[in-house]
């Protein structure tokens, strides 16, 4: 193994493990949360939770963009990252405000919490500088400040909620700062991120025509975002708006089954975080051909074939299980429920690495295109079939997905082939 493949899988060891940790520790929150609070608190907490963290996927996207210009050492004229993330925050920030409107304060957190909606308008504020600085550090291979930083946001929610535990109590409005402290954990990075920033920004005027695109490129970030979260996170909302009534015990069960098929997608977060750098990486070594490239595609297409396949085959023959422990005995699933919605979760997979892949391209309308097909896809499915929650779910989540693929193959099929040429043509 050469000294940089093994770079690389230090790298993905890594992140890998800061995701995993970053992970339980979000877990382990909300079951604090969960045994403090009475129902119906908890029940207020999780719109505030749903909410928050629904505004910060919306930026998520500014990570890989600010990963590129980090990896790509070069001064973007056209839209630095400084005011790529400020643009990105300006627009989350406005969405958030409007919680602090009376009715739907009310009506998301009760009469007694409409403080909340402030914390909402904070936090989104510090998470659309923490994916900055988040994309600064993997962009410049600084993969234990990445790391750290992926640790430290949820660990700091811990801390704090222990804090106030152990001395006045868990009530719904500390549960909410202790989450809202959390993005801003970026601060201990403020050193590392500055002198990053020094390197890939520009001086810019402070006219309306040097802010245009900027805002132009985190609507088109925020757009992708916010259709890969509609797939992900809020598929089941999709399926319940959709479906024209109550879920019911059926649609709980592919709810449940859900959850538990898209478990695999926490092994791509680290892929996903080092793939931009990566590809940036690959662009300038200069010795690739279009050979090369089109060899990468298929191999990721029928990786990702073999790999569903296997993933399904397991899931038909354990999947009911694993579902009824990890969430009770009460949710019942067919084995072919399970074992298509994990074969539909590997290709959502390979759509957030293409998707990264189109960023690192620079190609963000292309990219908000390859999520508007897939997303678009599922819901006209969701809306026109005929069939019961259960099945108009399952085929939903792989009809998506596996369009969006496709078209996201054939667009970089053509640009890694153009870049590739371009690349050999100027060498």
């Amino acid at each position: 193994m050469s000294l940089l493949q093994r770079a690389r899988t230090s790298g993905i060891l890594g992140v890998g493990s800061a995701v995993a940790v970053s992970s339980v520790a979000g877990y382990l929150l909300l079951a604090v949360v969960g045994r403090t609070l009475t129902t119906s608190e908890f029940a207020l907490f999780m719109s505030f939770w749903g909410l928050l963290f629904g505004l910060a996927s919306s930026m998520s996207m500014v990570e890989q963009e600010a990963a590129r210009q980090s990896a790509g050492g070069e001064k973007d004229h056209s839209a630095p990252i400084l005011r790529v993330a400020l643009a990105a925050g300006a627009i989350a920030t406005t969405v958030a405000a409007l919680t602090l409107l009376p009715a739907v304060s009310v009506r998301l957190y009760g009469h007694a919490e409409s403080g909340m909606g402030v914390l909402v308008v904070i936090a989104t504020l510090g998470f659309a500088a923490q994916f900055m600085v988040r994309g600064l550090l993997i962009g410049a291979d600084d993969i234990r400040g990445y790391a750290g930083l992926v640790v430290a946001e949820p660990t700091s929610r811990l801390l704090v909620l222990a804090v106030v535990w152990l001395t006045v109590g868990v009530t719904l409005g500390s549960a909410a700062a202790a989450v809202a402290v959390g993005a801003f954990a970026w601060i201990g990075w403020v050193g590392p991120a500055r002198r990053l920033l020094r390197r890939t920004q520009v001086q810019a005027g402070f006219g309306v025509r040097s802010w245009l695109d900027p805002l132009r490129r985190a609507g088109s970030l925020m757009l992708g975002a916010a259709l890969t979260a509609a797939l992900i996170t809020g598929y089941t909302t999709m399926v319940t708006a959709f479906s024209g009534g109550a879920p019911g015990a059926a649609g709980g069960a592919v709810f449940a089954a859900l959850t538990v098929s898209r478990l695999p997608l926490l092994f791509v977060a680290p892929l996903q975080a080092l793939a931009v750098p990566t590809i940036l990486r690959w662009q300038q070594a200069g010795t690739n051909t279009v050979k090369d490239a089109h060899r990468l595609l298929v191999l990721a297409a029928t990786g990702t074939l073999a790999v569903g396949l296997v993933g399904g085959l397991v899931a038909w023959f354990i999947g009911p299980w694993a579902v009824q422990v990890a969430l009770g005995a009460k949710y019942v699933v067919s084995p072919a429920t399970i074992a298509v919605l994990v074969f539909s979760a590997c290709f959502l997979g390979l759509l957030q690495l293409a998707s990264a892949a189109l960023i690192a391209f620079g190609s963000y309308r292309w990219m908000a295109t390859v999520w508007a097909t897939a997303t678009g896809t599922t819901a006209l499915w969701l809306l026109l079939n005929p069939f019961d929650i259960v099945l108009s779910a399952v085929v939903g989540a792989l009809v998506g997905p596996v369009v969006g693929v496709c078209v996201a193959l054939v667009v970089l099929w053509r640009m890694v082939g153009r870049h590739v040429s371009a690349v050999a043509d100027h060498a």
